[in-house]
């Protein structure tokens, strides 16, 4: 066997390991969770959807194999359908090349000739954009009546047992975008929030599923709470499954139950041309009064929409089952009505006709001219819409109120002036509005607005654009607080409610008699970065930009601790390459680390989506208890365009650090949530080997060693006047108070290692990594304000034996024939003559000795490397190559191992700087050499 045959059978059974976890093989994933949804593969940190085919790119050192093809297949694994990633050589399918001198092409694996047209080292199933977006526009909404009487089969018995003694109906309402299918989901009021759904196909094999609830039926989501929908998104929908979707072969079912299914709702999704113009929704359930053994099982949804354009009238779709007896099989008739359900007055009386009734599904249709007195009762939530059987309308009767569009939206839009308009923004006005409909036909609204000119109070109104009369049609400001206007309109009226729909709706802010800014409203699907609490205002940095730049992002982080963004721009044009960014920082305090995560790049106005990994704990102890800001920066300049401070991002709590609270402090004690080296102490951040005194105790002196703060405490010296002393504000230790009096009116003070003191005090000098030097007595000398230090041998215990007493200027320079303890130990003084020959060292190519800077080591020199509490560590010897330490440690050998395998037998302590090897290298070093090579 050849080495190039070995190598690729060697990386053939990585890949395949891979394959049958789903992961992609040689990436670190310790301590990263990443998506692993039923309909997708996920490789290195790409997502590739069910079907697709791709050249594996395997990183450093092995980079990408030409040779193999990786495709996302599905499997059959019980009752589910699960994607998982097989690769194999495609070296022995390369075709035979058609020219006697065949190339290989740069990125290819096999030869080929002019003309060849087919290779399987190309990729082949790549759908062209145009193609993607003719079939959005074909297939884009669908609907779903969500009973007991669905066609599917379920086939898994804990599915398809039944309990649903109150009858419980629920529709859906499924839109599809950019690969993505939006679902939302209306349930009867007598039903909890249900515990899950399931995608299936037509043969009952889950396609793909989602968790809806936890156990309790609570959600953290506002919107959904409020308007009692179930909303969420089913993102990337691989080709095979939008196919299914196209031929209305896809079904869903709704689960309750903590375990075991106390019951289940399944429906068929199918297309409606009325979803592309509705604005209300009805569920239909039983009436009450009706046979509940006739109409076990049964339920019906409308579809409403109303047009003001020439006269008022209402479209009516219906979808329902369950309303016929068993001998009517033929042009059977039904009547419907639409009364107000106060007074029983009736709005609407009509009588249908279905042709052949169907056991599962039946649609039937009407139209009626309405009065503007009748809209308005339907736009507020009070007509009652009823079909029942002509020849049993007590017994086969369905019924519900009509209500808001049952899907899951809401409306945003960015407010900003015009960009041609140079002169009506003077103060750079902007903000952002958003708004949605509960299900009682009230208009929630917050309208944020930023940097309002001086005593100005803004008018918000609501402007219909479908005219060119431009009507105002609400103000928004009856409460403004604050930059704020949050409010209900309860009333709604249906000329609101159909531009709004229209997208034909304007948020206009006046100032002074003039519009300041303005934004049209959006209709945007609920769904990850929507379903939070509320957006965020994205305000210039970068002044140079005109008044009209502003932005809109929803940001959250769904259960399985994955972020997810949704950011809208405007007045930056379509042209510019932008980059997504996040900084999370602990706290804002000086000097304070911060993560820098990267989201995307972008080029459109546009930009959503969420990184394949999930958030690690240090970036999830941020968003949850730290600040943080998202960025919009140009790509080639990196230059920061618009930001925003993070706010209101709910971190659910199995993904919270398991902290007590949200302390900083605490944050910080934990090892694996600082990894930037900085030192926090005293609402601070200090850099690596920076030393400062405490800003609460003048005699407490720190430096940052490893993360870590290290302080220690001065002891002062005696004075030479123990009575006469005065201790100045800022400094540790006393002073006599002849010494400050004898200057004069000026205040001078001797300098050392950045901090100051004043004439006659004495002190022992900060020392790193060791802390004060109490065998070192400095003082200020009052007549020439010079350090001069005095080396200590009262005590021969605690400092050097055998010392002669010295007295050092540290602002002189030192000959050669002295060599005291200070120029070894002592940080440098302020004099630049003092660092002279350090400076010099460091120009030349040395590198700096962390341990005394004033003794760097030479270009070209090896040295040890000092390490607190080691010492000088033997075990890695260092280079210094042109102002960079080069270092490397001393492997083990089996000389050494055997020495200390011999010590821990014989129970010696073994200390493990003297070998340079651990037990736990031995062990790995012994099996290396007993395992022996495999024949080929």
């Amino acid at each position: 066997m050849t080495a190039f045959s070995a190598y690729l059978v060697v990386v053939f059974v990585v890949l395949s390991v891979a394959s049958a976890r789903n992961k992609s093989p040689l990436i670190d994933e310790e301590h990263v969770k990443t998506r692993n949804k039923a309909a997708e593969c996920v490789f290195g940190k790409q997502v590739r959807e069910l079907g697709s085919q791709w050249i594996p790119d395997l990183g450093v050192p092995i980079g990408v194999l030409y040779c193999m093809k990786c495709e996302c297949i599905p499997f059959q694994r019980k009752r589910r359908i699960v994607a998982r990633v097989q690769c194999r050589s495609i070296k022995n399918e390369c075709p035979e090349p058609t020219c006697e001198e065949p190339v290989l092409l740069p990125g290819r694996c096999c030869k080929s000739c002019p003309g060849d047209t087919y290779s399987p080292d190309v990729i082949q199933d790549i759908v062209p954009q145009n193609i993607i977006e003719e079939e959005e526009k074909s297939v884009k909404h669908y609907a779903a009546l969500l009973t007991g009487r669905s066609s599917l089969v379920l086939k898994n018995e804990a599915i398809s047992h039944d309990y649903n003694k109150n009858n419980v109906v629920a529709t859906g309402r499924f839109t599809f975008h950019k690969k993505n299918l939006h679902y939302s989901f209306y349930i009867s009021e007598k039903a909890a929030r249900p515990r899950s759904l399931h995608f299936l196909d037509s043969e009952g094999n889950i396609l793909e599923d989602f968790t809806l609830s936890h156990p309790g039926g609570l959600v953290t989501s506002l919107y959904q709470n409020a308007t009692r929908k179930v909303c969420g998104v089913w993102k990337r929908l691989p080709k095979d499954y939008r196919r299914m979707l196209k031929q209305e072969k896809m079904y869903v079912v709704l689960i309750w139950g903590a375990k075991d299914a106390e019951f289940t709702l399944s429906g068929q999704l199918m297309r409606y041309v009325a979803l592309a113009t509705e604005q209300f929704s009805s569920l239909l359930e039983p009436a009450p009064g009706t046979d509940p053994t006739l109409m076990a099982g049964t339920g019906g949804t409308a579809i409403v929409s109303i047009s003001t354009s020439v006269s008022s009238s209402l479209h009516i779709a219906i979808i329902f089952n369950g309303l016929f007896s068993r001998d009517e099989i033929l042009e059977v008739l039904l009547n419907v009505t639409l009364t107000l359900d106060e007074k029983k007055q009736t709005i609407l009386q009509e009588d249908v006709r279905v042709h052949k009734p169907a056991t599962n599904l039946n649609l039937v249709e009407l139209s009626s001219p309405v009065t503007q007195a009748q809209l308005r009762l339907l736009t507020r939530g009070r007509l009652l819409l009823s079909i029942s059987s002509a020849s049993k309308p007590e017994a086969l009767r369905l019924s519900g109120n009509v209500i808001t569009k049952a899907t899951c939206e809401l409306f945003q839009t960015t407010l900003s002036s015009n960009p041609s308009d140079h002169n009506g923004n003077p103060y750079g006005t902007s903000g952002l509005a958003w708004m949605y409909l509960n299900n009682q036909g009230s208009l929630i609204y917050s309208v944020q607005i930023d940097s309002l000119p001086p005593k100005q109070y803004p008018i918000i109104t609501l402007v219909d654009l479908s005219t060119k009369r431009r009507t105002e049609l609400e103000d928004l400001t009856p409460y403004f607080h604050d930059g704020w206007a949050n409010g209900t309109l309860d009333k709604l009226s249906p000329k609101i409610l159909e531009p709004l729909y229209n997208g034909k709706l304007d948020v206009n802010v006046a100032v002074s008699n003039y519009t300041a800014i303005h934004g049209r409203l959006i209709s945007k699907p609920v769904a990850d970065a929507r379903d939070a609490a509320a957006p965020i205002l994205l305000k210039r940095e970068n002044y140079t930009l005109p008044a009209s730049a502003v932005g809109l992002a929803w940001i959250s982080v769904d259960s399985d601790c994955h972020i997810h963004y949704d950011v809208t721009v405007s007045g930056l044009g379509t042209d510019k390459k932008l980059d997504l960014d996040m900084e999370l920082y602990p706290m804002i305090a000086p000097g304070a680390p911060f993560i820098s995560k990267h989201l995307e790049e972008f080029q459109d106005n546009q930009v959503e989506g969420s990184p394949v990994e999930a958030l690690t704990k240090e970036e999830l102890s941020r968003l949850d208890s730290g600040v943080n800001f998202i960025k919009v920066k140009e790509r080639d300049t990196k230059v920061i365009l618009l930001t925003a401070i993070v706010t209101k991002v709910k971190v659910p709590p199995p993904c919270r650090a398991p902290y007590t609270d949200n302390n900083v402090p605490t944050l910080f004690d934990h090892p694996e949530v600082v990894s930037t080296g900085e030192c926090f102490y005293e609402d601070k951040f200090y850099k690596e080997e920076t030393s400062w005194v405490s800003s609460r105790e003048p005699c407490k002196m720190c430096f940052c060693q490893n993360g870590v703060p290290k302080c220690d405490i001065m002891t002062c010296p005696q004075l030479d006047c123990p009575t006469n002393n005065v201790t100045v504000r800022g400094e540790c230790c006393p002073v006599c108070v002849e010494s400050l009096t004898n200057r004069d009116t000026t205040p001078q003070k001797c300098i050392f290692n950045g901090r100051t003191y004043s004439p006659g005090s004495k002190f022992n000098p900060f020392l790193i990594p060791t802390g004060f030097d109490r065998c070192t007595e400095c003082e200020c000398d009052a007549k020439d304000l010079e350090i001069k230090c005095t080396r200590l041998n009262d005590n021969e215990k605690t400092c050097c034996k055998n010392c002669n007493k010295s007295t050092v200027n540290v602002d002189n320079p030192m000959n050669d024939d002295q060599v005291p303890l200070i120029e070894i130990n002592y940080p440098p003084s302020r004099k630049e003559m003092s660092m002279k020959s350090a400076e010099l060292v460091l120009m030349e190519g040395g590198c700096k000795n962390l341990n005394n800077p004033v003794k760097p080591y030479h270009n070209g020199s090896e040295y040890h490397p000092f390490i607190d509490s080691l010492g000088e560590y033997k075990c890695v010897t260092c280079k210094c190559q042109n102002g960079t330490p080069k270092c490397q440690r001393q492997h083990c050998d089996s000389t050494t191992c055997k020495r200390m395998i011999e010590m821990r037998r014989k129970k010696i302590t073994i200390n493990t700087s003297d070998f340079c090897c651990s037990l736990k290298e031995c062990r790995k070093l012994r099996h290396r050499k007993n395992r022996k090579p495999h024949n080929s």
